[in-house]
């Protein structure tokens, strides 16, 4: 892998909401392609993660949300180095509100989804094992996670 000097690395931040044993995900329309991510979105320069957080939901579910322990920490990385995502994930709950969709062109629809509908759909970033040990209890600590770049 080649190593760029001087590029941006962008962070994306998400929450892990869990109601009634099952996560929520929010999907992404690119032409025709479909895939699904963790609820979030882009830092700002002088945000915190929980701000930026707590911002995204807003912007992107209509939603209030409380904001809990880190969870994940893992990179993203084009292969041929034009960009790197650095996803961070907390647990979150949501404190009110009624899920809407924002404004935001890419969004296409939301849904919960159990444990056993995840071998089923993308994810992006790939973060599928880490989602069901989280969501079936076996998941003990915080953790850093270098996943691969999924092509889309």
């Amino acid at each position: 892998m080649k190593f760029r000097m001087g590029g941006a690395v962008r962070v994306r931040v998400s929450a892990l909401i869990v109601e009634d044993g099952r996560v929520l995900l929010i999907a992404h329309k690119k032409k025709d392609d479909i895939y699904w991510l963790l609820p979030g979105g882009g830092v700002g320069f002088g945000e915190t993660l929980p701000q930026a957080l707590e911002r995204e939901m807003k912007e992107e579910l209509g939603i209030s949300l409380e904001v809990g322990e880190l969870l994940l920490v893992s990179d993203s990385i084009n292969p041929d180095a034009r960009r790197h995502i650095v996803n961070v994930v907390f647990r979150g709950v949501r404190r009110n509100g009624d899920l809407h969709l924002g404004n935001d062109r890419r969004l296409y629809t939301y849904r919960f989804f159990g444990l056993d509908e995840l071998d089923d759909i993308i994810i992006f970033p790939p973060l599928r094992d880490e989602i069901g040990s989280i969501l079936s209890d076996s998941f003990s600590c915080a953790r850093y996670q270098a996943t691969q770049w999924l092509p889309l």
